[in-house]
């Protein structure tokens, strides 16, 4: 073979595995990139407390059937990549009207059956009627309501069962694997964190602050039942708000700029910087269904939070799109309930991770 035989089969070989280490990387496993373009938009939404009323009913559902079924059939129009639930699924132990844990978790699922048969991957976490009794901040429970002392235990392991899907990570700390966990999607690291097993009102920042460390993905998504800062409930985060302002700062570094969470029956964004100053905001969307709750507009760490939009008035749900360094966060209203159902986007910003773009409607 002559020398310009050689060199012309080089440069094929080396053409040839440049393109199959690149077509390695995208398709790489965990990391959810598939064959997408790293920088093509995509998108995921965000529902919180779809539980019913707390009326005394025998055999009810526990879930808001109505809303969440319609929340679930506009998502799947929507298709995004997936669906996170930040907890209180369902009424759970409390006035639940003697409607076994299983069976309301498999109410649950029908009403998001539109979501299901679509193909969107849903990653649920714990809220505090999935988990048990409050302990802490709140007043004892009267005798009636009491619920027999293993409800937490049969809770939890009910909600591991009933959310058992092979897509959902086991990866998290020794005691809460399918409650705590983080997976890669696209050019987004996304973290779900229970926070009612290392003790009501914490997570586990070990945990947390070793996964955040490990990640090189441009985009961090935080999501978690309780509010971090309080608004409406006194039993939030904020109960031990040094511990707080640990997963606060620690998701800040990371380049967290938004934390998802509900327990609060209504919908709340707020600009909280971190101890560095970086801008990180607090968006509450505890309307997935749960009776909706009116509230004063008072944060109960003042002046650290800057509210920029609230409304107790309407159902709705989240929905994230994510562009190269852009991320619009817009919160879908239930304006009208059909049918036909009007939605309305009553809210919606834009930032971007390099700081160059921050946008409010």
């Amino acid at each position: 073979m002559t020398a310009t035989g050689r060199q012309k089969r080089m440069t094929f070989v080396t053409a040839f595995l440049l393109s199959l280490i690149f077509v390695l990387i995208i398709h790489r496993p965990g990391t959810g990139m598939g064959v997408h373009p790293p920088e093509s938009p995509w998108k995921f939404a965000v529902i919180s407390d779809t539980q019913d009323d707390n009326k005394e009913m025998i055999n009810k559902s526990c879930i808001n059937d109505t809303v969440l079924r319609t929340i679930a059939e506009d998502i799947s129009r929507e298709k995004p990549d997936f669906v996170l639930v930040a907890g209180d699924l369902v009424n759970g132990w409390f006035r639940n009207g003697g409607t076994g844990y299983a069976t309301q978790y498999e109410n649950w699922k029908k009403a998001m059956a539109a979501v299901y048969q679509s193909g969107i991957e849903v990653y649920p976490i714990r809220g505090n009627h999935d988990s048990g009794p409050e302990r802490l901040a709140l007043p004892p429970l009267p005798s009636h309501l009491e619920p027999p002392a293993d409800t937490p235990v049969v809770l939890k392991k009910v909600f591991q069962n009933a959310f058992s899907e092979s897509y959902i990570p086991r990866n998290g700390p020794v005691h809460e694997k399918g409650l705590t966990f983080r997976f890669r999607h696209r050019n987004a690291l996304i973290v779900g964190m229970d926070q009612f097993t290392a003790g009501q009102h914490r997570v586990n920042q070990a945990w947390l602050d070793r996964q955040l460390v490990e990640n090189r993905l441009p985009h961090v998504f935080i999501f978690g039942h309780e509010p971090a800062f309080g608004a409406g409930h006194p039993d939030n985060l904020a109960f031990f708000p040094e511990e707080r302002d640990l997963f606060w700062n620690g998701i800040g570094k990371a380049g967290a700029r938004i934390y998802f969470c509900g327990h609060d029956h209504f919908y709340n964004r707020a600009l909280i910087p971190d101890q560095a100053g970086n801008p990180i905001r607090q968006i509450i969307a505890g309307t997935g269904g749960g009776p909706l709750k009116k509230w004063s507009g008072v944060y109960k760490d003042g002046n650290r939070v800057k509210g920029e939009y609230h409304n107790g008035d309407h159902h709705g749900y989240v929905l994230v799109t994510v562009e190269g360094t852009e991320v619009t966060v817009t919160w879908k209203a239930l304006v009208s309930p059909g049918p036909p159902n009007v939605w309305r986007v009553l809210d919606s910003f834009t930032y971007s991770i390099s700081g160059e773009k921050e946008t409010s409607c």
